[in-house]
């Protein structure tokens, strides 16, 4: 019976303690949160906001997102050679690329355990992909037929709507129609 108090006793020592420090950094986040909060209002109060009126690059943007929803959109890509710097012509592809680590879902969710932990979370096919650093694109690339495959690239790359100039690339990356 002494034995079972002592183990109860324990865990619950052991559960206060791990609510303190939880605590404790809950009370320091919320010390550096207000601290940021009052910096950015004495900020606001001695200098301003700025006085945006067009919202130009906005626009841009929202202009960009809007073209690149086209499934139609035929582009021309191109990876860069090493040893001249020169583009060197692919072919034809359908939108821009998409960088390797876009994800559909956000790789990391809060959860709230013992230890207020952020965890990672699996994309739709199971794979982890927070942390991920690569300079790869995935190209839907058409080939001479017609026929769409993606392809995965992990060099330099530009794609473009229209063809680059000639001289800009490779002679012997370009077919005789370019």
């Amino acid at each position: 019976m002494k034995m079972k108090k002592r183990t109860i006793a324990l865990i619950l020592v052991s559960v206060l303690c791990i609510s303190c420090l939880t605590g404790c950094n809950d009370a320091s986040a919320r010390r550096d949160k207000q601290y940021s909060e009052e910096m950015k209002s004495q900020i606001a109060e001695a200098i301003g906001y700025p006085d945006l009126a067009n919202f130009f690059e906005y626009a841009q943007l929202k202009e960009i997102y809007e073209l690149r929803d086209d499934p139609n959109l035929i582009c021309y890509w191109y990876t860069k050679c090493e040893y001249t710097g020169k583009w060197v012509y692919e072919g034809q592809c359908i939108g821009y690329g998409i960088p390797y680590s876009a994800s559909i879902t956000s790789p990391d969710m809060v959860y709230y355990n013992s230890s207020g932990a952020v965890v990672s979370q699996a994309e739709p096919n199971g794979i982890y992909t927070n942390g991920l650093s690569t300079s790869a694109t995935w190209i839907l690339a058409i080939d001479s037929e017609g026929n769409i495959t993606p392809d995965y690239v992990e060099q330099s790359i530009r794609v473009s709507q229209n063809k680059i100039p000639a001289k800009k690339c490779e002679d012997w990356s370009l077919p005789s129609n370019y």
